[in-house]
């Protein structure tokens, strides 16, 4: 019992590593594994009572309207399979919570190790881009590009083989630089936050390299919401800009400037991001047109229960709904397909989760007695989630295992602000230095 934590500190330090090694049930197993661990812990530890915060009580009630489209899916079985995946993730997203809630002074070292995983893929990711690598699969639509304004598109070591879920993976991780930043920044730990300054630039140079334009969005919405809150900080708590050290603002100057050099210098990735606004024109646009019309069809025929969670599920009713030769996984959008599979209450569930989890982060980053790891950590949380759900609206990497259990992962942090009700009342570790 004395050391279950650590066994599942071990574990779940395995199953983040998994994510660029092994296939994704491997990670599914190692997810399972800890759940079962701090589940075994719980039952026999006394004097704890577990407080549901109202973005948790969001989130089971999702869990409860997919439940009810399982049952009322025509393909039960089919639906099974994707129901089960569903209760893997939310089962470990609540045992994270548990596993953070007892041992905060793990979340730096798992944020850290987070950041080298990305730092380890950005570095392949940047290599492939740099030695023009083939694709796998006609990822873009090359039929009125010349070759000098093909893209490269990285993919990384994540299988399947996919850009876009490389984008995703390092989009929902990319946080995790921003955190250990300003916590050194704010120790005056120049030396360490400059060091992972420089991985969090290779970390957007290999997202960019990915090709996906739907990270780009994602990508945009996470560095708006981060002006905004640096902006926010330097004049509530600074004064103004004038009080901000010179060299951070010619840091921030350089690297501005630096990423414009990059882009403008990028005919390839010009024209990419270009291909955003050609709708039509552009064959892989005009595929996922035609994906969300029959997703939509697909919603308003089942509006209330969905079809059944899972893609196989998905795939053998969207058969009856697609055009011709446009044959999907999903509907490449996170709303819209939690409509279809689950329908129109479990996607309200879910966004009321979103906005609680934001609601929390808010409140805890303009508390005065919070400490300042909490704030740093809340505001990352909100980046994550801006990322990836911007992301989620023109694709469904978010569900793949990489994506989803690193993304539970850290909204399970959040839970450290909120202790256990714990009988005698016990002070809980801060974060190392």
């Amino acid at each position: 019992m004395d050391n279950i934590d650590n066994i599942a500190f071990l574990i779940l330090l395995s199953m983040l590593c998994s994510a660029i090694i092994f296939s994704s049930d491997i990670m599914g197993i190692l997810a399972l594994l800890f759940s079962i661990l701090i589940i075994f812990k719980t039952i026999f530890k006394k004097n704890t009572e577990y407080q549901f915060l109202n973005y948790e009580k969001a989130l089971f009630v999702f869990f409860l309207f997919v439940t009810l489209s399982l049952f009322g899916s025509t393909l039960f079985k089919l639906s099974l399979h994707g129901y089960i995946k569903t209760v893997i993730y939310l089962l470990f997203f609540y045992c994270a919570n548990i596993f953070f809630s007892e041992n905060k002074n793990k979340i730096l070292p798992i944020i850290i190790f987070v950041c080298a995983l990305m730092s380890f893929e950005s570095i392949i990711a940047i290599l492939q881009n740099s030695s023009d690598i083939a694709e796998i699969s006609g990822w873009q639509d090359i039929t009125s590009i010349n070759p000098e304004e093909i893209i490269s598109r990285a993919y990384g070591t994540l299988q399947p083989y996919n850009p876009n879920l490389l984008a995703g993976y390092l989009l929902c991780g990319l946080s995790s630089f921003v955190f250990v930043i300003l916590k050194n920044i704010k120790k005056g730990k120049r030396k360490y936050a400059l060091a992972f300054m420089f991985l969090m630039i290779i970390n957007i140079v290999a997202i960019i390299d990915t090709g996906c334009r739907g990270a780009y969005l994602g990508f945009l919405l996470f560095f708006s919401i981060l002006f905004f809150a640096l902006i926010y900080y330097a004049k509530k708590t600074l004064g103004g800009f004038s009080k901000i050290k010179k060299r951070y603002k010619n840091i921030t100057l350089f690297g501005i400037i630096g990423l414009f050099l990059f882009i403008i210098t990028n005919p390839a990735l010009i024209k990419r991001v270009e291909s955003i606004f050609a709708l039509r024109a552009d064959s892989s646009i005009s595929f996922r047109l035609n994906v969300y019309e029959s997703a939509i069809r697909m919603f308003m025929d089942n509006p209330f229960l969905g079809i059944g969670v899972g893609n196989q599920n998905f795939r053998e009713i969207y058969g009856l709904y697609m055009k011709t030769g446009f044959d999907a996984l999903g509907s490449y959008c996170v709303p819209l397909e939690i409509a279809v599979e689950s329908g129109i209450f479990a996607l309200i569930a879910f966004i009321v989760f979103l906005i609680l989890t934001i609601k929390t982060c808010l409140k805890y980053c303009l508390d005065n007695e919070k400490e300042i790891d909490i704030k740093i950590l809340s505001l990352c949380i909100i980046l994550m989630i801006a990322a990836t759900m911007g992301h989620g609206l023109f694709d469904t990497i978010w569900y793949r295992p990489q994506v989803q259990l690193l993304f539970w992962t850290n909204i399970a942090m959040l839970k450290t602000a909120n202790q256990f009700n714990k009988l005698p009342s016990k002070t809980a570790p801060s974060m190392p230095e």
